[in-house]
């Protein structure tokens, strides 16, 4: 026992000793990390463990992952702190300083400053690498071609695991051809060199070069590595740089460009090795004969173009020089260079012919296309003309009144609206661009631009007026009276006033055809007469301006004398028309009763349609010629309508119906009804079908109007219906069910009504709870809704506890959410009892729980004052369930509650 104690106490010493250290500095020393082998697998791979490490410490207290993590503060991502492993070859450098690679034991449960229990220093020794294996006959470690010397660095020269550390130090020892080759070394690890070329040389040119990579470290793994490495460089092989001409056609038909050629000339080539070849694409002339071939003649290139394209716009020819590589190295591919000429038609001339001369007589069009003014050049049957909407033509207003050129299409003249005041001389540029002729892969055209002038005369015609037509005169009109001027009713726009009346102007009558002189002189009218003249004038450019003139002169016309006319709704029908007296003109039209009106002078009045009231026959005021009217006042006695025949079926259980609801709905009130079969169950209007057997019976229904008209009459049918009684008989049902209406069952009959006893009118609803050993009354409804006389029977429910009825109180509660018996469930009894109250007891007979039916239920809580919201623990619980009915007793049992 006096053992143990002291165990404890050396282990509760030591326990206290780790959770109050703090600050604690160490350091490690990893002079060679390429022999760290951290798996055991006998392959290196430089991975140390932090724990291991520190713990071999001499004189530390031991610490494993539950002390805290290793924590890299300068997030080098070299060390997992899920371990404490450190990969020490994912560390750039070697230590430069004690703390280069400093660590942190981090315990956020420690009173330690920021958490820092332990710092470990790890010294890490310098690694030079290891250079790529020589090779070849001049043993280099890597060989290079020349063109990648701006991104290639010497550390590509060794091998990637482990990597030489990046903080050493390049020197250049010297090569092994001519020192002006080498051309620098920058402190990261990148040279340039430079390898001359010799022409037709049989070998590859190159050079080798030798430098070494010294790392140095400090105590205690102090000392320098140094690796020495050779490069070996091969030169590229160069095509030159070649240029590109663009050429105008009209140098090459001046004779600038016939001449042979050397496409070797530094105008055309620089800088290229000479042992290339020649090849073209898009040539078919010929010029290069054979791969050593680098004279052509352009206008022999020009002339094959246009003899198989006259309309080129532009056209490439290119010419390609290829120097193979001599080296295999994908690295030193093969070069090839491309001389480019471009050959550009000039810009075709055009022009417009003629000014267009458009007369400004209103059948002017809307718009004017300039485009459609210029004639292009044409040569050999082609066209060389340049769309308007290309976007190297262009167009500019030049002069004229104003620039009346659309904004979104500049070669169309919108003229929709002008008018006199806009007359005169437009004149537009239009030019064309070099540009339009122009090859898809670029190239600027040297040709020049071309342009012309477009001219449009608008010429105002001698106004002539407005058409004027529809003009009314009566014929006492003081206006059309004596010799008419026809220039008094031709009307004008206001804007081309005023109307020209010189001797450029004729009247012409257009019925005739006539030229006629104005003024004129009217002929006496007859009922009516329309006159119809045309005015036209024509300028001295020969523009030409008209205005149509028209109007009717009307005599006036009369209407005849009314009276006032008694009618019944059964009368024959009439013409108004023959009531009127005097001498009556038919060209009137009439009015009356709510907004009646005709197109002519005859109304056939039909009494039992038209409506009574005054009826005005007016003849027309023939424009200003005032008209007459006459009246004939119609007082109409309407004939009573009885309604049409009328067939209908009833219930017997209506018990009374009153005939008037079953009259049509046109039929007019006020009438008597006819007993035609002798029911003697009439009364008036009321009907007594409660005495009548199923069966068919017929009434008269009869109304008298006005004297003048004759006895209405309709007949009524009526079809008596009657419902056998439902099949029902007493019903018994569980009390824990809670069945309602709904539960219950009858027959013979569509549906069916219960109701509360043998008089009331209102149907239970089916969610009516039932109630035991009451009576309740059914009847049968058929498909028409007619109803059967009440069957009458008695509901019992068996008591919670018989045997003819399943138990639904649970014996278990199991509060754990799987909602499964998480409450105690009392299925139907509040429905049947819901005025009932159930008390829950402990083992102890404590009262725990008290429920109705404005409780949640019982879920394992208590909800009585002292436990009020106590979670209750598992165990047996016992219940009373009291229905408060005044009939059933208190049910009794128990429950097991489990958690």
């Amino acid at each position: 026992m006096k053992n143990f104690y002291l165990l404890l106490l050396v282990f509760i010493c030591s326990f206290v000793k780790i959770k109050a250290q703090c600050n604690v500095s160490e350091t490690i020393s990893i002079c060679d990390m390429t022999t760290i082998d951290g798996d055991l697998d006998g392959t290196p791979d430089g991975i140390i463990n932090l724990y291991d490490q520190y713990n071999a410490i001499p004189g530390v207290v031991p610490i494993s992952p539950s002390d805290g993590a290793w924590f890299d503060p300068k997030y080098r991502f070299a060390i997992d702190d899920a371990t404490g492993n450190l990969f020490l070859w994912d560390l750039k450098d070697a230590s430069e300083s004690i703390d280069t690679y400093r660590f942190q034991l981090i315990d956020p449960s420690s009173s330690c400053a920021n958490n820092v229990r332990i710092e470990l220093d790890v010294v890490l020794g310098p690694f030079e690498g290891n250079p790529l294996p020589p090779a070849g006959a001049n043993d280099a470690n890597i060989t290079v071609c020349q063109a990648i010397l701006k991104d290639f660095d010497l550390f590509q020269v060794f091998e990637s695991q482990p990597s030489p550390h990046k903080n050493g130090v390049w020197q250049y020892i010297g090569n092994l051809g001519d020192d002006s080759n080498f051309k620098g070394l920058t402190p990261d690890g990148k040279f340039d060199a430079e390898i001359p070329y010799v022409p037709f040389g049989d070998l590859i040119e190159f050079d080798v070069f030798e430098f070494t990579y010294t790392v140095s470290g400090i105590t205690p793994c102090s000392g320098s590595k140094v690796s020495r490495f050779k490069v070996e460089v091969i030169r590229d092989v160069l095509s030159g740089e070649a240029s590109t001409f663009d050429i105008c056609e009209s140098d090459v038909l001046s004779g600038l460009w016939d001449v042979d050629i050397n496409l070797r000339d530094d105008r055309f080539l620089v800088n290229e090795d000479e042992e290339g070849t020649w090849s073209t694409s898009g040539d078919a002339t010929g010029q290069i004969s054979n791969p050593l071939d680098s004279t052509i003649n352009l206008k022999e290139v020009f002339d094959y173009l246009k003899a198989n394209n006259p309309k080129y716009g532009c056209a490439e020819f290119k010419y390609k020089y290829t120097v193979e590589a001599r080296s295999t190295l994908t690295d030193c591919p093969d070069k090839e260079s491309e001389i480019i000429f471009r050959f550009y038609e000039t810009i075709k001339p055009f022009e417009q012919e003629t000014p267009l001369d458009i007369c400004l007589d209103g059948n002017q069009p809307n718009t004017i296309n300039l485009y459609d003014e210029i004639t292009f050049t044409t040569e050999n049957g082609i066209v060389y003309n340049y769309p308007e909407n290309d976007t190297c033509v262009s167009w500019s207003f030049v002069s004229g009144p104003s620039d009346l050129r659309s904004i979104t299409s500049p070669h169309l003249m919108d003229i929709t609206n002008v008018t006199r005041a806009d007359a005169g001389e437009y004149v537009f540029r239009y030019n064309v661009s070099a540009s339009c002729n122009s090859c898809p892969d670029g190239g600027t055209s040297t040709c020049l631009s071309r342009s012309t002038l477009v001219t449009v005369n608008l010429n105002a015609t001698l106004y002539a007026g407005e058409d004027t037509l529809g003009l009314e005169f009566c014929e006492t009109d003081t206006a059309i009276t004596g010799p008419l001027d026809l220039f008094t009713l031709l009307t004008a726009n206001g804007i081309d006033n005023p109307i020209y009346k010189g001797t450029r102007g004729s009247w012409v009558d257009g019925t005739t055809g006539k030229v006629i002189t104005n003024p004129i002189t009217l002929p006496e009218i007859n009922n009516q007469q329309t006159f119809d003249f045309l005015y036209s004038t024509t300028s001295p450019n020969g523009c030409f301006d008209r205005a149509s003139l028209s109007f009717t002169v009307y005599e006036a016309y009369q209407s005849g004398v009314g009276s006032n006319i008694d009618v019944c709704t059964n009368n024959t029908s009439f013409n108004l028309f023959d009531v009127l007296t005097g001498n009556p003109n038919t060209t009137g039209t009439w009015s009356g009763p709510n907004g009646y009106a005709t197109t002519d002078y005859n109304v056939i009045f039909d009494p039992s349609t038209f409506d009574e009231g005054q009826y005005t026959y007016t003849v027309p005021d023939n424009s200003l010629c005032v008209g007459n009217q006459a009246s004939i006042i119609v007082t109409l006695f309407q004939s009573p309508n009885p309604g049409s025949d009328m067939l209908a079926s009833v219930c017997k259980s209506d018990l009374q119906i009153d005939l008037t609801n079953y009259l049509d709905s046109n039929a007019d009130s006020g009438g008597v009804f006819i007993d035609s079969d002798n029911t003697n169950l009439l009364s008036g209007n009321n009907l007594d079908v409660s005495q009548l057997s199923a069966g068919t019976y017929n009434f008269q229904y009869e109304i008298q109007g006005n004297a003048s008209c004759n006895l209405a009459t309709s007949q009524i049918s009526i079809t008596v219906e009657e419902v056998n009684p439902p099949l029902a008989s007493n019903q018994i049902f569980c009390a824990s069910d809670g069945a309602t209406v709904s539960n219950l069952t009858a027959s013979n009959g569509v549906s069916f009504n219960w109701y509360e006893d043998e008089s009331t009118t209102t149907v239970l609803p089916f969610s009516t709870v039932l109630i035991d050993d009451k009576d309740y009354f059914v009847s049968a409804v058929d498909a028409n809704g007619c109803e059967s006389s009440r069957v009458a029977i008695t509901v019992s429910l068996l008591t919670v506890n018989h045997p003819d009825c399943d138990t639904c109180l649970k014996d278990g509660v199991s509060v754990n959410n799987d909602g499964e018996n998480d409450v105690f469930d009392l299925c139907n009894l509040p429905v049947t009892f819901p005025n009932f109250e159930i008390n829950i007891y402990n083992r102890y007979g404590t009262l725990v729980f008290k429920g109705n039916k404005n409780t949640s239920l019982f879920k394992g809580e208590s909800n009585v004052s002292l436990t009020l919201g106590k979670v209750l623990p598992s165990g047996v619980y016992f219940y009373v369930f009291d229905p408060k009915d005044r009939k059933t007793e208190p049910i009794q049992g128990n429950f097991y509650l489990s958690r």
